[in-house]
């Protein structure tokens, strides 16, 4: 029995409900299936299961929750899944067009800040008071909460009764910032992690969205920012789309910057462009 493993994103052949070979690719395990166990053995035709929530409309339930967060009416927002997709733009575009103001370096006024990196639970703690009362948007911070001590800051960021206390009970030489505050800022996370790497305590104080694509619902997506892009022709676009279709097993990283880079070489390059886009596609 032939079945796809959207967490793996990968085919696998089951004897007796056991997995017994794998394959990224649908057709190469087929081949390795009549190779192994006989041509006799039938091939079934078993597609991936289809998302009950097709992948834009996934992606608009992240602008619809990223607006219940600014507001007020959820604490926080954890968005996981495929990166190079468009969840930080999603994210952003709807701040934006809320009329939120970024709080960048030098402009310490802001509605939103946006933060990206590495961070310590004392960074983190530091960072919540003094953005205590905006949205405060974590991209690929995952230090923020993998760590046990970050993890407990969060979870009384965010707790949903009462009162957020949020308290740093050791030393420290910043006296700036106090050992203990009321938060009342919102949070969201951003991250190409499974939501199952995120601990239980964050998860269930937070609105969640998954947006972890198989190929199929990756083409998809990039079919429909393609559709919005208006740089580049109509008919370069749909060849580009077919070219995808065709090898989407065989590219490495299949996102919206790997699509893109495909465009171009087709305009820049012209007749002959899909051979360097093919060998592109594996590296990248």
């Amino acid at each position: 029995m032939f079945e796809f493993n959207k967490k793996t994103q990968e085919w696998e052949y089951l004897v007796n409900g056991k997995m017994v070979r794998r394959s990224k690719s649908k057709e190469k395990l087929e081949e390795r299936v009549r190779e192994d166990f006989g041509g006799e053995v039938e091939i079934a035709k078993v597609q991936p299961q289809k998302a009950e929530f097709s992948v834009n409309e996934r992606f608009d339930f992240i602008s619809q929750f990223t607006k219940l967060v600014s507001r007020g009416v959820i604490p926080s927002l954890i968005i996981t899944g495929s990166g190079g997709l468009g969840k930080t733009h999603t994210v952003l575009n709807t701040l934006n067009k809320l009329g939120l103001k970024e709080d960048t370096i030098g402009e310490i006024d802001g509605d939103y800040i946006f933060i990206k990196g590495y961070t310590t639970p004392r960074n983190l703690y530091t960072t919540l008071y003094r953005n205590n009362g905006k949205v405060i948007v974590f991209d690929d911070t995952d230090t923020a909460f993998k760590d046990p001590i970050g993890a407990n800051i969060l979870k009384a960021a965010l707790e949903s009764s009462g009162r957020r206390i949020v308290s740093w009970g050791a030393e420290s030489k910043d006296d700036e910032v106090p050992s203990r505050f009321e938060f009342i800022g919102k949070v969201i996370f951003i991250s190409n992690l499974e939501l199952g790497k995120f601990p239980q305590a964050i998860l269930s104080r937070s609105m969640l969205t998954d947006l972890t694509l198989n190929m199929e619902e990756k083409t998809e997506r990039i079919a429909h920012i393609f559709k919005e892009e208006t740089d580049y022709e109509a008919d370069d676009k749909i060849e580009v789309l077919a070219f995808i279709k065709r090898h989407m097993e065989k590219f490495k990283d299949l996102n919206i910057r790997s699509a893109f880079n495909v465009l171009k070489m087709k305009v820049s390059l012209g007749e002959g462009w899909e051979r360097p886009a093919l060998y592109s596609a594996t590296l990248n």
